[in-house]
């Protein structure tokens, strides 16, 4: 009898957890990401640079991203192959960062053809069309440099006296 008290209580216990998990993970979902600028990237659109833009990202990922071509914004999932165009109003300014939500995406992505993804090695290349427009989007992003692959530095003159001593 004990036991089955015991299975009772643990079964609420998950029931409880896993509402707590949908309600917790709802109302993260409607909490504003910081988007921060990437450094050093290179945008071309039909093979111009645009006047004014910046690209951002919300993790250290770069899928998704975010890319701001004057007042126009884009959310670029690369991974998914889509491309959507963001209400400007909705889309938050912090010293040089961006706050903007994921429940804020459009239903509808736009029309886009000849997705190229990939890593040129120092690098990460999304190239993209977007159809309606007839824009070759292309959106070079350095990689950060790996510290851990750097070679060591042998130590200092005046370290090997010490040991010496």
């Amino acid at each position: 009898m004990r036991n089955r008290f015991a299975q009772t209580g643990f079964v609420w216990l998950l029931r409880l957890a896993a509402v707590y998990a949908v309600a917790g993970g709802a109302h993260a979902k409607d909490k504003p990401l910081v988007w921060k600028p990437i450094e050093e990237a290179l945008l071309r659109v039909n093979d111009a640079p645009p006047k004014d833009w910046a690209a951002y990202h919300a993790g250290k990922k770069n899928d998704p991203l975010l890319l701001q071509i004057g007042n126009r914004f884009l959310l670029i999932e690369s991974h998914n192959r889509r491309v959507f165009e963001l209400d400007a109003s909705k889309i938050g300014h912090k010293t040089g960062e961006l706050l903007w939500s994921l429940s804020d995406r459009p239903a509808m992505p736009l029309p886009t053809s000849d997705w190229t993804v990939d890593d040129i090695g120092a690098a990460f290349v999304v190239k993209v069309k977007l159809d309606a427009e007839n824009a070759l989007v292309d959106l070079q992003l350095p990689h950060p440099p790996d510290v851990g692959s750097l070679p060591q530095l042998p130590p200092s003159q005046n370290q090997d006296r010490r040991r010496e001593r």
